[in-house]
């Protein structure tokens, strides 16, 4: 059922055509058409700013062990929560499905199962090492990229000869388990890339209130559970490595399993206040929803570690930018020395060191540091993923903490950037490959996928008969549900005058300015009767303008035949207005997935301040002398028909609205085996509060909405192609 289910939208996807989706490429942030997106970011920064100063402010209170370790609990019940907690520990049902040996270990094949058949592929390096010697072990997620575990080779390896065990494997949606796998051509993703995939595996889990990275922090944490069952693993000196996005897992698996004794976490650490203005957030699995609002930043998951040792591996020109890795240790730093003084180093009267030149211990402090400190800072040059140069202090940082050595790392020379996994010559292309075709999805039809996992854990979540809501505790849940925060009636800014002014037939055609908050406004379109008097008012609500540089024909016929029939007609693009572009992880997911994981980790939705906007928008017509506030209605399409169902509800001085190819329930796109073009339509936790049905029951006459769509459909395609296969 899975695969037919995914044939289905690779005819669907092929049936809309490329020219419906946005290409893999960035947009320039400082282009015109790009405007309302970099305001709309700045505005979203702007929050995040004021959230981390408060969370700085609440750090540097902390002064004890006592209130570090109340840190702590708090913290980690708060992430917890934000992840939806975590699954529960099933049978691993591990196998080995094969081996190889080189000179200095054994490579073995592993299969286990994360959770009830969701198959986990692994490579377990075991060196060569007496009888009854237990060896010390890491975990290793790798980066992002399609190859997944097989792209830790060489890394694997080294620590392999250097006496370690290593178990690497291949996080969701990389290597050979691709949750999207495209029917049509083996090995490939109908999302695209390994981004692409995690994206599409994060939408649905947040419509019932959960974090896509519980899966990702669970794969790690059952992977400490299968090299427990291994004779040849120390249980007390387990450890964790990872860079990039396997720096990410490694830091989540640091944090949430106190089992892992050593972390090394490599190019992800920095700080929301200098990533989000430099880079933006980054991928489902690392934008937790309401992860800043809640006060959390990137030191707390090296400080959930505390007071075990932790090395922050980083490189000065990295696109996580390294002012922020600085800050990051300088406040890690304080925080484990409440743990050990030792963290902190010894004074050695020397000024700050500059930023590094080369391979550095500790640069975020002039302090001597042992290399038994709890904490150290290892930093090299280059870009991102750049960690050969400072693969010996990494192998060197493990050697002092888990096998409790002094040994000078044994480090081969780095294979060249680019050169793919360091495969031995001779072995056959399959050689680090678990399963027979290569993706567990293809080898093992009926395994289960995080969709699946999903469907089954919103079955327990979801109510089986929800509660009918009366109109006010709707109200409440939608204001809980999507951060919308217009009151009707509190916005007094009314209309700016606009540059261009145009008289036709018996109608005065305006451009006007519209600011909806502070840091928020754009052009809209006013069409307005000569005529004295009252006159009922519509508004429109569209991904474009009806004039402008890109004319829409469609909106502009909508908006004459309302002018035609007396209405003072507001047409407007809530933000982003212009809507712009963004740098695209993949065509399925549109062009508001990274704009919506911004808002999200900041405590916002896309969908909740489009209705902020629509609410004042209102307000302005209200109050025109032309309007008639007891006779206001609103028209919307698609996407923008959900914003405005959720803001009829909210704004009972909407008396009508005419919505059409919009969403019929949440509860279909969490069916649906590919969602497409839906993170603007998203809401973390929506099903367990309301669904669109209960938008549409509580307006009753107040509205008309034909053509429904389900989840399997594209609301970004026109009409005529828009229905599902």
């Amino acid at each position: 059922m899975r695969l037919l289910s995914l044939v289905s939208a690779t005819l669907f996807i092929s049936s809309v055509g490329s020219a419906q989706t946005a290409p893999l490429v960035k947009p320039d942030p400082n282009g015109a058409a790009n405007a309302g997106r970099t305001q709309l970011y700045q505005y979203l920064d702007g929050i995040a700013a004021e959230q981390t100063a408060a969370r700085r402010k609440a750090i540097a209170a902390i002064h004890t062990r006592a209130e570090a370790e109340a840190r702590q609990a708090k913290v980690r019940k708060q992430i917890l929560r934000l992840l939806g907690g975590l699954p529960e520990k099933t049978p691993l049902n591990a196998r080995v499905t094969g081996s190889n040996r080189l000179d200095g270990f054994r490579l073995e094949k592993v299969l286990f199962d994360s959770q009830p058949n969701f198959p986990v592929t692994a490579l377990l390096y075991l060196p060569d090492s007496r009888p009854g010697t237990k060896l010390p072990a890491i975990v290793m997620a790798p980066g992002h990229g399609a190859t997944g575990k097989a792209s830790d080779f060489a890394m694997a390896s080294t620590f392999a000869r250097n006496g370690f065990a290593v178990l690497s494997y291949d996080p969701i949606g990389q290597g050979e388990r691709l949750q999207y796998p495209d029917p049509a051509r083996p090995g490939k993703s109908l999302a695209t890339q390994s981004t692409g995939e995690h994206g599409e595996a994060g939408l649905q889990p947040a419509l019932i209130g959960d974090a896509v990275a519980r899966y990702f922090a669970w794969d790690g944490i059952r992977a400490v559970d299968y090299l427990l069952t291994r004779p040849e693993v120390d249980p007390a000196r387990i450890g964790a490595f990872g860079c990039s996005g396997g720096g990410v897992m490694t830091a989540m698996l640091g944090a949430l399993d106190p089992r892992v004794h050593a972390i090394a976490s490599a190019c992800y650490f920095t700080s929301y206040d200098t990533l989000l203005p430099a880079l933006g957030p980054q991928d489902a699995e690392q934008s937790i929803p309401n992860f800043v609002a809640a006060g959390l930043d990137f030191p707390d998951w090296i400080e959930l570690a505390a007071p075990r040792p932790y090395a922050i591996v980083s490189t000065v020109s990295d696109m996580f930018p390294w002012a922020g890795a600085v800050s990051t240790a300088v406040e890690a730093r304080r925080f484990y020395s409440l743990f050990d003084p030792s963290a902190a180093g010894t004074p050695t009267g020397a000024p700050m060191p500059p930023a590094p030149s080369g391979p550095t211990l500790n640069p975020d402090t002039a302090n001597s540091v042992p290399a038994t400190a709890p904490l150290q800072f290892i930093a090299g040059v280059g870009g991102h993923g750049n960690v050969g140069p400072i693969t010996g202090q990494i192998v060197s940082f493990f050697l002092v903490n888990l096998a409790h050595s002094t040994a000078a790392p044994l480090v081969p020379p780095p294979p060249a950037r680019g050169a793919g996994p360091a495969v031995p010559t001779g072995w056959p292309k399959d050689a680090l490959q678990v399963t027979p075709t290569g993706q567990v999805l293809t080898s093992y039809p009926a395994s289960a996928t995080v969709h699946s996992l999903n469907l089954k854990r919103a079955a327990v979540k979801l109510p089986e008969k929800p509660k009918v809501l009366g109109n006010a505790q709707l109200q409440t849940a939608i204001r809980e549900v999507t951060h919308a925060v217009a009151a009707p009636g509190s916005f007094k800014t009314g209309l700016g005058h606009g540059a261009d002014t145009m008289e036709i037939a018996n109608t005065v055609r305006e451009n006007l300015y519209f600011q909806s908050e502070a840091g928020i406004g754009f052009g809209v379109d006013l069409v307005s009767p000569k005529t004295p008097g009252r006159h009922p008012a519509t508004l429109l609500v569209s991904d474009v303008l009806p004039w402008g540089d890109n004319p829409a024909p469609k909106e502009n016929s909508v908006l004459e035949s309302l002018a035609a029939s007396g209405h003072v007609v507001l047409a407007f693009v809530p933000r982003p207005s212009p809507p712009g572009r963004e740098e695209t992880k993949s065509p399925v997911l549109g062009p508001f997935y990274m704009t919506e994981l911004r808002a999200e980790i900041t405590g916002k939705t896309l969908l909740g301040m489009r209705v902020d906007d629509v609410i004042r928008a209102v307000d302005s017509l209200a109050a025109r002398p032309d309007v008639d506030p007891n006779n206001i209605t609103a028209v919307a399409s698609g996407h923008l028909g959900l914003v405005l169902l959720h803001a009829a509800v909210l704004d009972p001085r909407l008396k009508h609205i005419t919505i059409d190819h919009t969403l019929e329930s949440y509860a279909s796109l969490l069916k649906a085996p590919l969602p497409l073009d839906a993170p603007q339509d998203i809401l973390p936790g929506v099903l367990l509060h309301y669904d669109i049905p209960d938008l549409v029951r509580a307006l009753g006459p107040r509205v008309t909405f034909t053509d429904p769509l389900p989840g399997t459909a594209n609301l970004a395609v026109p009409a005529a192609t828009a229905e599902h296969p």
